[in-house]
């Protein structure tokens, strides 16, 4: 076992660095673009079912319908496509390593395009599903660590595994992906590097591996084993990292909040290089028991790899196609970090947390810097609330009088943007503060793209107003209708919302509740005061397709009650508080605490 790792070790030098290179961009560049299908196709899914919001309470009857299992089945086939296209990349360049060649960029990316096309010339179409199932072994471990560990798929898997039928099934599932899988691991090499029909190339993978199955399995499972271990290394050192940068650097108030996220994300970033570094690895070792033992030349194996490798492209060229490629994959990505995340996971179980008026025990209630202490603390929406000016412009503040926050017994609506923008709203709250301002929405809309989410409240100024139409447009002009939601006591202003723009989400704020509140058209979510809410209210909304949000939830017994019931989001005024209590199982305080919580 020893010469075939070290013979894989290898196979894969030859041209790891450039491998690594293009599967990075393929996967970030390929990857957003399918997640916004994939968002694009939910999105027109749920809008035939006639749902707001995907729940576990709808799920079912959302996932039978026939629109529904069409959109599945094509955003399936196109990933079945986007991981075949890789295999072939993967084969363009062990093929060449076998040989002694170095690849660039574009051969790679011609080489992949070629496969791909022999096998649609040749109807292969068993191949899309077979390369699918072998990606999903290939990252298997992977898998199981996003699937019971990074949001949303933990939600998933706690409600599937809650229910004993369906962990049978997952563990009957995993065994026919096994037993089916094993022999037809070779036959992406007898179909793409031959050009074989798929019946015969499978016919050749059973005998292939029916021949040599121990010595390709425990090939395969030392691979992935070293990997897993390298991997679990590297995790233990950035978390001891991360969380004594925690300790030095931010509050003990926001520490849990902060650490909580960036843990995930470091984790998401791993998990992203180890899928990556997991196909390397595999077929890397399906190479060398390809060709070892489907009778191919392998001597090379046994000697010792030299520096006499040839170039096929000349260094301009390929500098410039990898410089393209890169330059497009950055693109991509600060298009999805600027205007926020692609894929909305609100719905799916998780409860998100709201920071009532900003972070509003930190700092002066709708305020830029109530925003920003609440984008500190990890929130994932802040609540703000909107008016407008005598003269037009929609600016921040709850209270219709302005001598709470500001001293000045006059109505916001009866003054102008130039009288408004000079009155002082932070001396009120701490000296700390003073000369804090009120804010435009449009400042307090560019300050959290791509950074943070917004519930804006229209305060309801009556059936004159504009003031719905105003803040439509202006969260339309910042390309922000995927980040923001607008709610209001006023059923009216919502229905103006949906007039202008029926994409944008809509809750409508209730003090009471009564009958099956649910159920208004123009709203997509209700937000109701806590202590109104029960598990049975929660079910029946989540049934119909809505959302539900509380307010405002400081407690920590009521914040535990609030997510047993299984509510959307929470609105406190404590952002960092809540989420240390919703989602650590223990206390972290200090280093030691930061650790055990990251590491559990």
């Amino acid at each position: 076992m020893k010469q075939y790792i070290k013979q894989t070790d290898k196979v894969i030098k030859v041209n790891l660095r450039q491998l690594v290179i293009f599967l990075a961009v393929y996967r970030l560049v390929a990857g957003i673009f399918y997640i916004r299908l994939v968002n694009r196709l939910l999105r027109l899914s749920l809008q035939e079912a006639g749902y707001s919001y995907l729940t576990m309470g709808n799920m079912r009857a959302f996932l039978l319908r026939p629109f529904t299992v069409i959109c599945a089945l094509a955003a399936l086939g196109l990933a079945a496509v986007m991981v075949l296209l890789e295999a072939g990349a993967h084969l363009a360049v062990y093929k060449a390593s076998v040989g002694l060649e170095k690849v660039d960029q574009l051969s790679i990316l011609k080489g992949a395009l070629a496969r791909g096309a022999g096998q649609w010339r040749k109807k292969n179409w068993q191949l899309l599903p077979l390369a699918l199932a072998n990606y999903l072994m290939m990252n298997s471990f992977i898998l199981l660590r996003i699937l019971t560990r990074v949001r949303p798929f933990d939600f998933v898997m706690y409600e599937i595994l809650r229910t004993p039928p369906a962990v049978a099934g997952l563990a009957f599932l995993a065994v026919v992906m096994i037993l089916a899988g094993f022999p037809a691991m070779m036959v992406l090499f007898f179909c793409m590097e031959e050009q074989l029909p798929f019946r015969q190339g499978a016919r050749r993978s059973r005998m292939l591996i029916k021949e040599q199955k121990r010595k390709a399995v425990a090939l395969l499972m030392a691979v992935n084993l070293l990997l897993i271990g390298a991997l679990v290394i590297v995790y233990v050192a950035i978390t001891i990292i991360s969380a004594i940068l925690v300790t030095i650097f931010v509050d003990s108030y926001a520490a849990v909040a902060v650490l909580s996220i960036v843990g995930t994300k470091m984790e998401l970033a791993l998990l992203f290089i180890g899928s990556l570094l997991a196909a390397v690895l595999d077929f890397g070792a399906l190479t060398v028991v390809y060709v070892r033992f489907a009778g191919e030349e392998a001597s090379w194996l046994s000697q010792e790899i030299g520096e006499g490798a040839v170039e096929h492209v000349k260094r301009n060229l390929f500098l410039g196609v990898t410089g393209a490629l890169m330059g497009v994959s950055a693109f991509m990505i600060f298009d999805m970090a600027y205007n926020g995340p692609a894929f909305d996971w609100s719905g799916l179980g998780y409860t998100e947390i709201t920071a009532h008026r900003g972070s509003s025990q930190m700092a002066p209630e709708n305020t830029m810097a109530a925003l920003e202490r609440a984008m500190e603390e990890m929130a994932d929406y802040s609540e703000i609330d909107v008016q407008v000016t005598s003269d037009g412009v929609v600016v921040l503040c709850h209270d219709l009088d302005l001598k709470r926050v500001a001293g000045v017994s006059r109505r916001l609506q009866d003054m102008t943007w130039e009288e408004a923008k000079e009155l002082d709203v932070g001396s009120y709250f701490s000296k700390a503060y003073k000369g804090e301002r009120i804010p435009t929405l449009e400042q307090a809309l560019e300050a959290c793209k791509g950074r943070m989410k917004l519930n804006i409240e229209l305060k309801d100024m009556g059936k004159s107003s504009s003031l719905p139409e105003q803040v439509v447009q202006l969260v339309k002009e910042q390309d922000m209708e995927e980040q923001c939601v607008l709610t209001s006591v006023s059923l009216s202003y919502l229905k103006r919302v949906k007039e202008a723009d029926p994409d944008i989400k809509t809750g409508q704020i209730l003090s009471a509740v009564y009958g099956r509140c649910y159920e208004e058209e123009y709203a997509d979510f209700i937000s109701i005061r806590s202590s109104f809410v029960t598990r049975s209210l929660v079910e029946a909304a989540h049934e119909y397709g809505k959302a539900v949000h509380v307010w405002t939830v400081n407690r920590k017994a009521e914040l535990e009650r609030i997510q047993h019931l299984g509510v959307d989001n929470v609105i406190t005024d404590y952002p960092a508080a809540a989420r240390a209590i919703l989602y650590q199982q223990e206390a972290a305080e200090g280093l030691l605490g930061y650790l055990r919580m990251m590491l559990r």
